[in-house]
Parts: structure tokens; sequence; C-alpha cells
């Protein structure tokens, strides 16, 4: 264990990680699965562009089920989720079903104790991986989850857990399936941290809500191991009693007997852990007890937690005020938001097992007004989340998933009436699909047509409403493309023709030039009546009110400029890791860093305003970058490669938690053009973003959602502190500007 594994940062940040044969089950049988055991539902959308590269078109499927649902009651989202491990059917190139594969899971329970998702299984059947259940809430409610780590590492014989092998700091492996040759992690030059590790420690990241990023809430430092032992019974009582007191403010003001089990529990780790296969003999630096109760003797939240968590937060309600008596600067936006697992190393992995979720977040303005736009639409809604689906990243798995997946079906069809507007949520939780919407071709004169409210889940103004600048274009500028990037989340009013057809819509995933059908639209039966209707470009009375908190950020209140560069090793033009070349792999950095769990590399003053420039210095790969706690405004957009390079609307910013940071420029063979002098890309693509920094100091971090990427090094350990703990000690890559 190296030094700077064990180096803790100033909030404890440790890096210190604890870390088959064929089935005749065919997608036949698995449609059979889902079309009895789920509830079905429907979708659709709007031509906007032609596609580059075309695709047969796909037979006809099923529609996507309708995932299972945990819903809030009387200001309270309570429900149990668990991870657990099982046998899946994984896909193949196809689409098929060819290899049968332990993979973890969510299992999710609502506040009455019953399984609501995944469905059961029939008897002698091998399912095929699923999301985890949609959670729904209103802005303003506590969310109290009981979250339990219940996998069996050793149903994993000694595979992407290295702590199964005594070896808690080492990579997961890979070894060709014929040679035995070690690839993985030799072939790319990993080492640990910074490497694909520790996949059965977990925790959530509740991605795209505006709440603390320490303590109970959307804290992604938490590393939960497993402990199949620490059993919802068990720990019932502790758990009902820290979330009828509320959201802690530190570790110490938690239920003594909380503490103290959990201190018991650490201690038994200890004790009892495997080190080089015997029982007992683990090093002492690597014993979590002792680290975790420095850490509390300095006031600070544990990183190592056994077998439980209990999440409890509230939604922040704009015009209530925190615990300082203070009025919120920003509130939660309702809208479509999503929640996966983040433990650096194995948030790739644990995300292509199928460990994301939707979580819908309901407001009183917000889904009054879609219901006063037609009623119907909230009882239409379609909640849709893209997904690929493996075992592992293929630096592990040597398989590389494109499929893309809706609600776990594979390019499903949809069918509305003719003349029917619905409201579709779509979540992006792909690890690597950077998508250009392309909508649906026209066919005989004939398109559904599509009116996007939100981004990100956070609604458009009456005027990006009116320009669509994410779809149509708009007078500002040539849109930016990517918008469907993993992370990012896109709400969308959706009219069916009255020509009854089929159509079909269609994707770019721009990494790989790959155009494809993700769903189709069939519009059968008779027109809908009553007539529904989007809201014209002259009824603002008619379209979602406002909130004056995401108003655009003027110019004047900025106080710090930085630059963030995402990019790889000095003279690489390719990404590497080539079959045709033996490249190495790059390595993905921040300003020329990997990260580090002790280190901050971004110290942000509470209730700050800032504006960064985040460019891209490597080839053919749209970074999307990701901050955690709070949104942010996209104010231009420089794509080298583009006819139209440059994307600068001026006002009416539109709001976003993830953006893809467009590829540095390439020369005339597809490989990355250099500055002779640094060896770095002559001229990177960029985004520029102003950023709120309101509401929630703590310690959080920045990321590319290309998942394999941040767990291979492109993260950033960041905080946000109070303005009276003194001026910020470490600020790279600042620039303040004198006056």
């Amino acid at each position: 264990m190296t030094a700077e594994a064990r180096q803790a940062g100033p909030n404890g940040i440790a890096e210190q990680s604890f870390d088959v044969p064929e089935n005749p089950t065919v997608v036949s049988s698995r449609r059979e699965f889902l079309g009895g055991a789920l509830a079905v539902s429907s979708l659709a959308l709007s031509g906007l562009r032609e596609a580059a590269v075309a695709q047969p078109a796909p037979q006809p499927a099923s529609a996507p089920p309708k995932i299972g649902e945990i819903s809030s009651s009387g200001g309270r989202l309570r429900a149990v989720i668990t991870i657990k491990n099982a046998d899946r059917m994984m896909p193949g190139d196809s689409g098929a079903f060819e290899r049968k594969t332990m993979v973890r899971y969510f299992e999710g329970k609502d506040a009455s104790g019953n399984v609501v998702w995944p469905p059961q299984t029939p008897a002698g059947m091998v399912p095929p991986p699923l999301p985890g259940p949609t959670l729904r809430a209103q802005v303003g409610d506590q969310v109290e989850i009981t979250f339990l780590n219940h996998v069996r590492v050793d149903e994993f014989a000694g595979s992407l857990d290295k702590a199964e092998e005594g070896d808690p700091l080492g990579c997961d492996g890979s070894k060709d399936g014929v040679t035995g040759k070690d690839l993985y992690p030799q072939e790319a030059g990993d080492r640990a941290p910074v490497c694909f590790h520790g996949s059965s420690t977990a925790n959530i990241h509740w991605h795209g809500t505006h709440v603390t990023p320490d303590g109970l809430g959307d804290n992604v430092l938490l590393h939960l191991r497993p402990n199949p032992q620490v059993t919802e019974e068990l720990i019932q009582k502790d758990i009902e009693e820290i979330f009828r007191e509320g959201p802690p403010t530190t570790w110490l003001s938690l239920r003594p007997e909380w503490r103290e089990r959990q201190k018991a529990l650490l201690k038994e780790h200890d004790r009892t852990a495997i080190w080089k296969g015997v029982r007992g003999a683990l090093p002492p630096e690597l014993h979590l007890w002792p680290a975790t109760e420095k850490l509390i003797e300095r006031g600070l939240w544990p990183q190592y937690q056994i077998g439980a968590f209990p999440y409890c937060f509230k939604l922040t309600r704009f015009g209530d005020t925190n615990q300082d008596g203070k009025p919120y600067a920003m509130g939660q936006c309702p809208g479509t938001h999503w929640y996966h697992a983040h433990k650096h190393g194995s948030t790739a992995t644990n995300v292509l097992n199928g460990m994301v979720g939707v979580f819908i977040i309901e407001g009183a303005e917000y889904d009054g007004a879609l219901r006063n736009i037609d009623p119907r639409l909230k009882q239409t809604e379609k909640v849709l989340i893209v997904q690929n689906f493996g075992e592992a990243p293929n630096l592990l798995s040597r398989r590389v998933p494109n499929l893309l997946w809706v609600n776990g079906q594979l390019r499903p069809t949809i069918t509305m009436q003719p003349g029917e507007v619905q409201l579709w949520r779509f979540v992006n939780a792909s690890i690597r699909a950077v998508n250009t919407l392309l909508g649906f071709a026209p066919k005989n004169g004939a398109a559904p047509e599509i009116r996007q409210i939100a981004q990100d889940g956070v609604q458009f103004s009456f005027d990006n409403y009116k320009n669509q600048p994410h779809l149509r274009g708009s007078a500002a500028g040539i849109p930016p493309l990517n918008t469907f990037a993993p992370g990012n989340r896109v709400d969308l009013l959706v009219k069916a023709p009255l020509q009854k057809d089929s159509y079909e819509f269609r994707v770019t995933d721009t990494t790989i030039a790959l155009t494809e059908s993700l769903l189709t639209l069939r519009v059968e039966g008779d027109p809908i009546s009553p007539a529904m209707a989007f809201p014209s470009d002259t009824e603002r009375s008619r379209y979602l009110p406002f909130p004056s908190f995401l108003t655009d950020i003027d110019p004047s209140e900025i106080k710090i400029w930085r630059k963030l560069d995402f990019g790889w090793e000095p003279n690489r033009t390719t990404p590497g890791l080539n079959t045709a070349l033996p490249i190495p792999g790059a390595k993905f950095m921040i300003n020329d860093k990997q990260f580090s769990g002790g280190r901050y590399d971004q110290t942000m003053v509470l209730g700050d305003k800032e504006e960064w420039t985040l460019t891209n210095s490597t080839a053919t790969i749209a970074h999307p970058f990701h901050i955690h706690v709070n949104p942010f405004q996209v104010v231009e957009i420089y794509d080298p490669n583009a006819s139209d390079q440059l994307y600068k609307p001026g006002k009416n910013f539109v709001w976003h938690d993830v953006i893809a940071i467009p590829p540095a420029r390439l020369d005339a063979n597809g490989s990355l053009l250099l500055d002779p002098k640094t060896g770095k890309a002559l001229d990177p693509g960029y985004v520029k973003i102003r950023h709120p920094f309101v509401d929630f100091a703590g310690s959080y971090v920045l990321h590319c959602h290309m998942l394999a990427h941040e767990d291979r090094g492109m993260m950033q350990l960041i905080r946000v502190i109070r303005g009276d703990q003194g001026v910020p000690s470490h600020q790279e890559d600042v620039t303040v500007p004198h006056h």
C-alpha cells in the first residue's frame, strides 16, 4: 500500500479500496417473461435530422415494460433498496441472450415491505438484466432510504472483487481466454486505486438532487462494504428513529445504538477479513476501524460502513430555510432525475450490471401546469431509462456493449392514437453512449411532432420552449449536439401524427459513429378525442411557470474563472488499446492528473458564482462533464470538427448537470492534431458554464460520465467551504480578475 493510497484528505477521504456456460434462453423467452410479468406501457418522438448511417429496420417488438414504482406518501419517500447478486442472461451483439453471468442488481421494497421490483422470475428461468425500481417523490419530501449491501462475494469465485483474493487494494483482472495471458490491468497500464476495483463495495448517487453531499445525503464518498447478516430486522428500530429525528448534522448526533453497531461491525471486519487466503490475517494498516475512529474524533463523517446505511435528506424547497434559519438560494428542480451506484473503481461495472433507477421529483407548479396543458399528460406519462448491459467494461470482459435497451427491452414498439400528445421522460443511464437525437424520419410526408420542455430535470423557460435550442436550432446559433450523453435526461412532449403508420426513432452514438433505432412508434386506432395540442409559441400562460432561481446568471456576479482540461498523456493521438495495433490504453486525466482521494483539486466558497471553461484535449470522444449538487448554465460550446463551430446564445441559457465537451480537432487521418511544442491538442473543443455554489457546503466530485473514464482517473475531489472558514488554500487554474 502506497503512502498516497493511505493519505486522507481534510474530510478524511482515503482511496483505500477493500476491496459461464451457455443457456438456451433466447429473446422470445425473455419477451414472454416480460409480457407476462410486467404491466405494459407505451411511448413516441419527432423528426429532427436524417441519420448519417442507417441500420436495417428492427423487427416488431413488444412495448417497454413499466418499471415498478415506489412513491412517497405524507411527505416521506420511504423504501428499502438492497444490492443483491444473482445469475442473469447477458446479451450479445445481436441482442440474443448468450451467457449466464453472476451480476449485482437493485431490489426495491416499498414502505409496507412489499418487493416492488424486480418481478418474480418464473421457475427454471434465468432472467435478463433490468434497471432498479423507479422512485417518485415531491419537492419538500423527506427521502428515507434503507440501503443494504447483501452481495455474497464468495459467489463471484474471485472475479471482479480482489478483496475475495486477499488483495483489497488490487485492480480487477482479466485474462485471454485462449492463451491465459494477463490482459488487464497490465495491458492498460492501470494501477490501484485508479483502476477497476472493489466491485462489491457501493453507495448511491442521487443524480440531480440539490441536497447536502455529506452525511446521510448525496454522499458518494461512502464505502458500504457487503454483509448479508445485517438484515432489515436487525436494524429496523435504529433506522426508524433516525428517520423520525430527521437528517442529522453530525455523526455524533446519530443514535448511539447505530454508531455502536457500526463500530462493532467494523472491528469484526478487521478481526475476520481474509488476507491471502488466511482469515484474520488482515494487516493492521488496512484495518477500517482505526481510520474511522480518527475521522469521528475530528468531527468528520466516517467513510466506511458495513452492511447498511440510512439515506435521509429533504428535497430542498425554494422559500424554506436551512438549519441556520437562512432561506435557500435555489430549490430542488422538479423533473426527471435518477440514481446509480457510484463507488470509485466500480461505477462502470455496477451501472453496466443494471444498478440504476429513475428518480422522478414532482413539484406543484411544474406538474400542476402539465395537468393544465392536458390532464391526460400525467395519466399517460412514460418513464424510459436507456442502458447498455454487460458484466464488466470492455477492458475486463473484451466485450463492448453497444446496444441500447429501453426499460430492459431492445428496440421496443410504442403505440399511440392519432393526434395524441404524451409526456416522455428519458434517462441516459448508459456508460458510454454519447447520443445525438435524430428523432423520427418522416413517412409519406408525416412525422410525429416533438417539443422539449426540460433538460437534466431542469425545465425550459418559455423562450427556450419556443426556440427549441437542442432540437430545431434557434436565432441564437446552431443547436449543440450530444445533449443525450450518459447522465443526461430529456423531457419531451410528443404528438403522434394523424397518419397511421410506424415511425422509427433514431439516435447516433457519436463515440462509435453508429446510428440505430432506439424504438418504434406505431400510430393506430381512432384519433384521440377530445383533441390534444402543445402550448403554442404565444401561449405563455398555458406553459410551465419558470422559477425565479433559474434565471440567467449575471456575468457581473462571477467571482472566479477556472479552466479544467479533460485529456490524456502528451503526444498521444488516439485512445489506444486497438486490437490491431498494440497501443497502450490512455490514462484519462483532468488538468494532467488522475483522481486521488487524498487531494482536493478545486475549492469553492459557498454562495459564489463562477465561470468555468471545460476543454477536451482528446480525439473522437466527447467527454460528458458532470458535477454533483448544483446544476449549471451552458453559455458557449466550441466544436472544432463541426461545420458550425460555435454555439453562443447570449441569453436564455439552458441548465444542465451533464454536458458533453466536444473533442479536439482531428487531422486528415482522423487522429488528434497536436501542437509540436507541447504534445497536447492544438485545437481542443470546449464548453463554458456558469455555476452557482449555493446552499450546501461539503465534499463531493466532478467527473467524466463515461464511467470507465471516471473509474480510471477522470475525476476530481472538490469541496465547497463557508466564507468564514478562511481563504481556500488550494485553487489550481483559478483566475481572479483585477478591478
